[in-house]
């Protein structure tokens, strides 16, 4: 019998602890890091020559929306092609569970609208074989996986189930619902939820319901939201994602009464660093500062990758966070929104209330967006490449949405648009919120957006640029950002670094070729119902592996392997209880 079922050899090794690299080999056995030295002696059923080669611990992508994509796609792309060995779901307070029956139609336009998953494709793919979290953690178990998958408790589906949908948008939970909540997260951490997940930003959030409402938790009495950390106090176990601090919402003092509450590590979102709102980051470190002297657990994760979007009017709804943005998003099917545009009492108050620091947070100004195509449309075709506030300026409107709104008319919603790359160009401001002891780089949204976002390739772009480009951060001090610390954070037994005992979960990738396209996503239609989405494929990324297993090769080559695993935050028992042999087979 072989000694090792893989071993990768001769690889430049960035174990994710901070440890300076080294050359070595690393022998795997049933799923963990058996063994590592130098020349490995012993026989392996596969060699695996990482000679020159980068090798590094999987990702882990703790805030993505995946809830729904891993039923079609169970490696999770982009993510698990950039090295994404380990995501979590449940991010945001959304999911599907706990859910009444008569409500798993609603959960799903839910998801539609505030995380534009195509909802044909959920109808098709997801089965619904459960009601309670429980039941979901079991089937989470079933379906098959190329990634490790971790769930928070959505709040949203709680206070639902608990509640009733009008009810919980309507007023706080009574003495008796609260301790319902809480008995429910209780059984949901008893079966291997790693916390709960929610959002808290009153009516200024891009998360808006398919009536047009807010959701659930930005308006949840904040009582209820403390009585649900108690849980997690008394159980001296979990942690806990809160969307609380966004440039136009800041309820940041919620997160830190959260943590205060529990004494669980609490990831904030977001902080991000934008050439509009030129102080935002700091005032980020600033809170993360003051919580670490008063001897809180918090941590930010940043939203610093140079993403961008490509977008069609008819798709695109961020600008949902302001209030007269979705009368348009919610003004009907194509036709209705063309009409919308053309309705001149909308177009006043419209161009009468747009502020450009409204948008920076969430893409960028109007004036940012630059007609990328108009589709044959002589009158706009001239203008292809240009902003709309470019264009605003060479047609002399006095209102940027006049011009945006006369491109939509004149192209009949055509029009595709992209904005630049990235929120700031700043790249000393980026490193310095990316090398904060309390920051998590991340962010990806993996899953949502797909009609004009993709953000799976942020770890592959910070090395780029934080690194290579820059040389402002070390591979050691990023690989130790993307993987050990995330792990640490939430509590994931075994995950994050290349050590011997550890599940190995890594990727090897050629430093100088690693990358991908800049500025245009790939379209593919490969969603359950034919639909499309949009992708950013790496370069470089030689091969990809999950609890030992080869997932993917020279970038994007399946090997069809599903060695997937549901993981918990509480230890080697909660690993065991949700069927994970990694923790038996390290001891």
């Amino acid at each position: 019998m072989a000694q090792f079922d893989v071993v990768v050899k001769g690889g430049t090794i960035v174990d994710g602890t901070q440890m300076p690299r080294y050359i070595g080999d690393i022998g795997i056995k049933d799923g963990v890091i058996a063994k590592i030295g130098p020349n490995l002696s012993g026989q392996a059923a596969e060699v695996v020559d990482a000679t020159g080669r980068i090798v590094a611990p999987g990702v882990i992508d703790i805030h993505t929306h995946y809830d729904a994509q891993l039923h079609w796609d169970p490696y999770a792309t982009n993510s698990g092609w950039h090295g994404t060995t380990t995501i979590g779901v449940g991010n945001c307070g959304f999911g599907f569970a706990p859910c009444a029956v008569d409500l798993r139609d609603r959960y799903m336009q839910m998801m539609e609208t505030t995380e534009q998953v195509p909802v044909g494709a959920m109808r098709m793919a997801l089965g619904w074989d459960w009601e309670t979290f429980p039941e979901w953690m079991e089937h989470l178990k079933r379906i098959p996986k190329g990634v490790n998958v971790a769930s928070y408790v959505p709040l949203n589906p709680l206070l639902i189930y608990v509640m009733g949908l009008e009810a919980a948008k309507t007023r706080p939970a009574t003495p008796v619902e609260q301790q319902r909540m809480k008995d429910e997260l209780n059984k949901a951490m008893d079966a291997g939820a790693i916390g709960f997940g929610f959002s808290y930003q009153g009516n200024h959030n891009t998360h808006i319901d398919c009536d047009g409402s807010p959701m659930p938790t930005d308006v949840m009495a904040r009582e209820d939201i403390y009585a649900l950390a108690s849980v997690l106090r008394d159980r001296g176990e979990g942690s806990i994602q809160a969307l609380v601090d966004t440039p136009g919402a800041r309820f940041g003092e919620v997160g830190l009464e959260v943590a205060r509450i529990s004494g669980r590590p609490l990831v904030h979102n977001v902080t991000m660093v934008n050439d509009y709102l030129p102080t935002y980051h700091e005032e980020m470190l600033d809170m993360l500062e003051k919580a670490e002297a008063e001897g809180l657990s918090v941590f930010s994760q940043t939203l610093t990758m140079r993403g961008w979007n490509e977008f069609k009017a008819t798709d695109w709804d961020i600008w949902n966070i302001s209030p007269i943005w979705r009368e348009f998003t919610f003004a009907g099917d194509k036709a209705a929104k063309l009409a919308k545009a053309q309705d001149p009492d909308f177009r006043r108050r419209l161009s009468a209330e747009y502020k450009p620091e409204h948008l920076a947070p969430v893409g960028g100004p109007l004036e940012t967006y630059v007609l990328n195509q108009a589709h044959g449309f002589t009158d706009w075709t001239r203008f292809e490449g240009k902003s709309v506030g470019e264009i605003a300026a060479a047609l002399d409107y006095q209102f940027p949405t006049d011009a945006f709104m006369d491109i939509l008319i004149g192209t009949q919603m055509e029009a595709d648009f992209v904005l630049p790359e990235a929120m700031s160009a700043d790249t000393g401001k980026v490193a310095q919120v990316l090398k904060h002891r309390r920051t998590i780089p991340g962010t990806s949204d993996g899953g949502a957006h797909v009609k004009f976002w993709a953000g799976g390739q942020y770890s592959t772009d910070l090395i780029m640029w934080m690194v290579r480009e820059s040389g402002l951060m070390t591979l050691e001090e990023l690989h130790y950002k993307l993987s050990y610390l995330p792990a640490r954070v939430l509590g994931l037994h075994q995950r994050g670094a290349l050590l011997e005992g550890q599940a190995a979960d890594l990727y090897i990738y050629d430093y100088e070729k690693l990358g991908y396209e800049h500025g245009r996503y790939e379209i593919v239609n490969d969603l359950p119902d034919g639909d499309w989405r949009r992708v950013c494929k790496p370069q470089g990324i030689e091969r990809v592996m999950v609890n030992g297993q080869t997932t993917f090769i020279n970038g994007t080559e399946c090997t069809g392997a599903l060695p997937g695993r549901l993981v918990g935050g509480s230890g080697p028992e909660t690993d065991r209880q949700l069927q994970t042999p990694l923790a038996i087979a390290a001891e």
